[in-house]
């Protein structure tokens, strides 16, 4: 019987993944956010390597896959998302191979890592691919910078989608941070969600208080450079949004190589 696992935070997975022992799972990950902090995808060799090594001490909700496709757990990821969210509206946001910024200190010396990716239009989804598990964040549907008629339209198009492949595993996470905080509209989706599917829900544990929403506290160095540059702060932000803007205008157009046929 297909099961839903429902979380609090999205980086409750990580020890749910841990606890399973999974390893090589292909995600459909729908997400207003990428979840890949720190990450670095070459979208035409399809491999990723994680550019800043200090995301590896500690697990957030914003970069638990940076994680899980480091350690092997995940090998592929088709982000989805509505074309108003992405890397435009997520800051500190995953990297890909060809960004502007990245253009000025190509990176070297990465460890590379295989990864199946692909980043896709929500409004255009078909439903997952044989053998994907999907992994659904509620403010992919509801986040908070859409209006209350754009999440119930977004809601009411992937309850219709017809799933030509029934996951057998789906994860679905609340997010309070950045969705709607009325449970009512979550709970009814989820029931709806596990009449489509046929499936079991199974409520994880919450994580604990020293995991919860946890971030990487700057070092003193950090700091110092912080205090040191932020005269610059203001030309530096606007300089930081033109370069996103310039790097995420065409991501969902990005012509990605025809997945190979093993």
């Amino acid at each position: 019987m297909p099961v839903i696992y429902v979380a609090d935070e999205h980086h409750r997975l990580h020890w749910l993944w841990q606890e399973l022992g999974a390893r090589g799972l292909q995600l459909c990950h729908v997400d207003f956010h990428c979840d890949m902090r720190g990450l670095l995808i070459d979208r035409a060799a399809q491999r990723a390597a994680v550019l800043d090594r200090r995301e590896l001490e500690v697990v957030d909700q914003g970069n638990f896959l940076t994680h899980a496709v480091h350690d092997g757990v995940v090998t592929g990821i088709r982000w989805l998302h509505a074309p108003r969210a992405g890397r435009l509206y997520d800051h500190p946001t995953v990297a890909y191979v060809g960004d502007t910024r990245l253009r000025l200190r190509p990176p070297v010396g990465l460890d590379w890592r295989p990864l199946a990716y692909r980043e896709e239009d929500l409004t255009g989804w078909a439903g997952p691919a044989a053998g994907e598990v999907l992994d659904l964040d509620w403010d992919a549907l509801a986040c908070t910078l859409y209006t209350p008629e754009e999440s119930r339209a977004l809601q009411e198009a992937f309850l219709a989608t017809p799933f030509d492949h029934v996951p057998e595993v789906s994860t679905f996470i609340f997010s309070p941070c950045s969705s709607y905080l009325d449970a009512g509209p979550f709970e009814d989706f989820l029931a709806r969600l596990a009449r489509k599917l046929d499936a079991e829900v199974v409520r994880l544990s919450p994580l604990p208080a020293a995991h919860s929403t946890v971030s990487r506290t700057p070092g003193r160095r950090q700091r110092l450079r912080s205090r040191l540059l932020s005269p610059l702060k203001g030309p530096q932000q606007r300089l930081r949004r033109a370069l996103k803007h310039r790097d995420a205008a065409a991501d969902l157009a990005f012509p990605y190589p025809t997945p190979r046929r093993d």
